[in-house]
């Protein structure tokens, strides 16, 4: 357990950059919620709304892609994981390490947002009557949708040439959202994303367990 953590710990300081800017964008796109919905008229805040975060939606995704090509890429590159073996540190020990990271990174994005959004829907639910477990499904459809694209970052980061093919999921990663801006929110697509995440990190893993380090 104790290696586990301290994976972990060093995951997380070797990739500190991403957890500042996924608290950055969680305060920013909170603050912004808030005050569209202390600030704007009904009929105006679900335009302003969905106009803010389609862009927002599309750098999030794109930023836990990254997290992800950086993990394996740079241990691709600088064989870490056969120096952690080295040590009494285990694969799947470091792939794991590794998941929790980008899991960690996700729920600090998404906790201040998700508190926010409740904020700003108990204020419009006298004018709008709301389903009350709208939220729960809100969250566990936007969790999945990030997981999903940080787990196609991990997937294709594990290339030791060069970054160019890693580029080649980029348009998955943007249509990854479309799936819910066409759907909604609901378990249907929550159960497509958890299907994607998981072939992802399974083909992941595959490769990590079989390659050379």
């Amino acid at each position: 357990m104790r290696t586990y953590v301290t994976l972990l710990k060093r995951e997380i300081l070797d990739h500190i950059a991403y957890f500042v800017g996924a608290l950055v964008v969680a305060a920013l796109v909170s603050g912004a919620l808030v005050s569209i919905a202390l600030g704007l008229d009904p009929s105006d805040r679900e335009i302003v709304t969905v106009g803010g975060m389609i862009p927002t939606a599309l750098v999030v995704v794109t930023g836990l892609c990254a997290l992800g090509v950086a993990q394996m890429y740079t241990d691709r590159t600088r064989n870490i994981s056969a120096f952690l073996t080295a040590l009494p540190a285990t694969r799947p020990q470091i792939f794991a390490a590794r998941i929790a990271t980008g899991i960690l990174a996700v729920l600090i994005l998404l906790i201040p947002v998700t508190i926010a959004a409740a904020v700003v829907l108990n204020l419009g639910s006298d004018e709008v009557p709301l389903y009350r477990g709208i939220l729960p499904e809100m969250f566990l459809s936007v969790f999945l949708m990030c997981l999903a694209c940080y787990s196609v970052g991990i997937y294709a980061g594990w290339n030791r040439g060069s970054l160019a093919p890693t580029l080649g999921v980029l348009p998955v990663v943007i249509l990854v959202p479309m799936l819910i801006v066409i759907k909604g929110f609901g378990l249907d697509v929550s159960a497509i994303l958890a299907l994607f995440t998981l072939a992802c990190l399974a083909g992941t893993w595959c490769r990590f367990s079989s390659s050379s380090l």
